[in-house]
């Protein structure tokens, strides 16, 4: 619908905790649980261009060292995956997105508000441009009773 590729991988659901922790070596100490927009597409295209393994140990050799040239040729600071700043910066952002209540992706987060989804991206962009509604109506959604809970 949107023209953007997309193959699935080899194997679905996959354990992604290599490709976390490889995006994450790659944030910096201004944003430390943050990744940037090239990383993120790297990451993306890891696992849904060509139908590939994205748990396979050489493609993500390649995809690290691809990561790795791209931050050394910017001058920032690489993490070791398996490091333990890494490591702790996983663990932050899994704790945050669990307070929050996140269970899936994409999801945004402006001022507390979660955005989930494609679909939510034009109301993001209101919420992002100041639209009035967020004063006044945001917050009375959240007032409404709760008609079910996830079990767990």
């Amino acid at each position: 619908q949107h023209g953007v590729r997309l193959d699935l991988p080899a194997a679905h659901p996959f354990n992604p905790l290599a490709l976390l922790r490889l995006g994450l070596a790659c944030a910096t100490d201004d944003a430390p649980g943050d990744t940037n927009r090239f990383v993120t597409e790297q990451l993306f295209h890891h696992v849904w261009h060509g139908g590939q393994d994205a748990t396979d140990p050489a493609r993500l050799a390649e995809l690290q060292a691809r990561l790795q040239d791209h931050m050394a040729q910017r001058g920032k600071p690489w993490s070791p995956p398996d490091g333990e700043v890494v490591k702790q910066r996983l663990r932050a952002n899994t704790d945050e997105a669990l307070a929050l209540g996140l269970f899936g992706v994409p999801a945004m987060v402006v001022e507390g508000r979660v955005f989930w989804g494609l679909d939510a991206l034009p109301m993001l962009r209101a919420c992002l441009d100041g639209d009035a509604w967020f004063n006044t109506q945001w917050s009375a959604a959240a007032d409404r009773p709760v008609g079910v809970r996830r079990p767990g």
